[in-house]
């Protein structure tokens, strides 16, 4: 992908989420989210820095729907999970704009976690 394609895809991507909540490439997390969300939230944010992609936290897409991590180079949204149910998160892949990745919270990270 030339970089005017990639501007175009973030572009769309972006345009899924509430003006008003794009933070791009920062880190933002809720007050009921455990540590081990967050850090896992910060280690997958810290991956996708150190590989060059956008990313936006805490994203409230335009339906209303919020979700952790959007990757808007790759166009995915990765959810991470501690206590939620399996029908919450079966929801969140039906209803989300984009592709969902679960990511259980308190595991060892690797990027095949979210590849």
């Amino acid at each position: 992908m030339n970089r005017v394609e990639l501007q175009r895809k973030r572009n769309d991507v972006a345009r899924l989420i509430r003006i008003s909540n794009r933070h791009k490439d920062v880190l933002r997390w809720g007050t009921g989210e455990t540590w081990e969300h967050v850090i896992m939230k910060l280690k997958i944010c810290r991956w996708l820095k150190e590989q060059g992609k956008e990313f936006y936290t805490e994203a409230i897409f335009v339906s209303g729907l919020r979700a952790d991590i959007v990757n808007a180079d790759d166009g995915v949204v990765y959810e991470v999970v501690e206590s939620e149910s399996e029908e919450s998160i079966e929801k969140k892949k039906r209803d989300y704009p984009l592709p969902v990745i679960v990511v259980k919270a308190g595991q060892m990270f690797h990027e095949r976690l979210i590849l």
